[in-house]
């Protein structure tokens, strides 16, 4: 079984001797492999459908790994595991405001977890805005390769306070791409703002030509990429 770089980064946020549950599990990989390696002591797969919990049932009956029944549970976002029931939570592979409106749908079962493992395929920048300002730490970022893409790891612990005001708005460039993403994985990072430098620069060009006035966007455009130049050459 050939996992990707994404799967053993997942796996590797959760400190041994933590139990987690896995939301959206699909395969059911990270779990088999907190099993495997024997660092959590229990583990929860969940998915909204039986059809796609069957999966992670064969992938542990392939794996030769013995969980009770109930380690698989069928149903939407938190709903299938009670407040405080395991310490860590992922959820990976969903878009970031799908995990936002998981962790809202119950603000004090999400807030009794330990931590959280998010890797949102899009809309990363609007998860970390969400997080912040309803009392979430951000304590680590990772960028793990899978395929052509570059998947961002976000671990987040509860804060002292459940909700802050924020010091940028949602749409501010440095929630997608905060300075801590470089320190990452500098290779990996570079690669994925670089791609974005090279984006923002067609859109400037692009707007140059427009007969409208696009001054304030222009200008707006100009300054998130001078930021992210900024960003790689620190």
């Amino acid at each position: 079984m050939r996992l990707s770089k994404r799967i053993y980064a997942l796996a590797q946020q959760v400190n041994k001797g933590e139990s987690a549950a896995d939301i959206g599990t699909d395969h059911g990989y990270v779990p088999m492999l907190l099993m495997r390696e024997g660092v959590s002591p229990y583990v929860i797969m969940s998915d909204i459908s039986a059809g796609s919990l069957s999966k992670a049932v064969q992938t542990f009956r392939d794996c030769g790994i013995d969980v009770p029944e109930n380690a698989f549970r069928t149903g939407d976002g938190l709903e299938t595991i009670e407040p405080g029931e395991v310490d860590d939570v992922i959820i990976g592979g969903l878009g970031g405001l799908t995990i936002a409106e998981i962790l809202d749908a119950d603000p004090a079962k999400s807030r009794s977890f330990s931590k959280l493992i998010l890797q949102p395929r899009k809309h990363s920048g609007n998860l970390r805005y969400y997080l912040y300002t309803h009392g979430w730490d951000i304590t680590d970022e990772h960028l793990a390769p899978e395929g052509k893409f570059v998947c961002e790891i976000i671990t987040a612990v509860p804060s002292d306070t459940v909700s802050r005001t924020a010091p940028y708005p949602e749409d501010d460039i440095r929630w997608k791409y905060p300075a801590s993403i470089v320190d990452a994985d500098r290779e990996l990072a570079e690669k994925r703002i670089s791609w974005k430098i090279d984006s923002l620069a067609e859109q400037i060009d692009n707007l140059s030509n427009s007969r409208d006035d696009v001054t304030g966007l222009s200008e707006k455009l100009k300054n998130d990429r001078q930021y992210l130049i900024d960003l790689i050459r620190e």
